[in-house]
């Protein structure tokens, strides 16, 4: 006996209005609850990128002295940027970006109009438009010694100049290689700055001592 075709019975595969709408919500949900952890970790790693950043400059500094017997005499941005000018460290792309925080646009700098090739080469020019970093200040605190003795003394740090480089933290580089942070809220913990006070400066009017050391210029 043939049995007769039964008619098939597709069921609609699809998100109503309201299962769209509660995905859409969750999505929201789970984007609003990660967004300051993805935000904090950027931010982590700039601030490590700089530190990076400064550890390789400090190996430039002892590049120089064991190749002129000697450290720039140069202050602030000059400090370092002798390091090219100079020719003890390379004139490459790398080595040039490495002048300055990684956190700041190159275009926010004098050097955004410049060629990579002449940011340093011409040291007559350098001054603290060039780079987000402050270099020691040599004029009124030279280094007697270097590195040995040098532990212990800032070098180069965050210059946080029109705000800061980062959002609390300011990297310090010091005579033996470290870099240092210091923190915003653990300076008004210590009443070293005020509470409402958004950025550390650098430089003679610093309240840290050891930020006195350094100059923009």
């Amino acid at each position: 006996m043939r049995v007769p075709n039964r008619p098939i019975s597709f069921r609609r595969a699809a998100f109503t209005l309201i299962e769209l709408l509660a995905v859409i919500l969750i999505i929201g949900i789970l984007a609003t609850a990660l967004l300051p952890m993805v935000t904090d970790a950027v931010g982590t790693a700039k601030v490590t990128a700089c530190a990076k950043n400064m550890q390789n400059l400090y190996q430039g500094l002892l590049i120089y002295r064991s190749r002129y017997k000697e450290i720039p005499k140069e202050s602030g941005v000059r400090f370092f940027a002798d390091l090219i000018s100079r020719r003890a460290i390379d004139n490459t792309k790398t080595n040039a970006e490495r002048l300055t925080c990684p956190s700041i646009e190159k275009s926010a700098l004098a050097i955004g109009a410049l060629d990579w090739e002449d940011w340093w080469t011409d040291l007559e020019l350098v001054d603290g438009s060039y780079s987000a970093y402050a270099g020691r200040d040599m004029r009124r605190f030279p280094l007697r010694r270097f590195p040995d003795g040098a532990g212990s003394e800032p070098l180069i740090a965050d210059d946080n100049d029109g705000g800061m480089n980062h959002d609390v933290v300011t990297n310090v580089l010091y005579g033996d290689g470290s870099v240092q942070t210091f923190n915003l809220p653990d300076l008004v913990r210590e009443g070293l700055i005020m509470e409402e006070q958004e950025v550390l400066e650098v430089g003679p009017d610093s309240p840290v001592e050891d930020l006195t050391k350094l100059s923009l210029d």
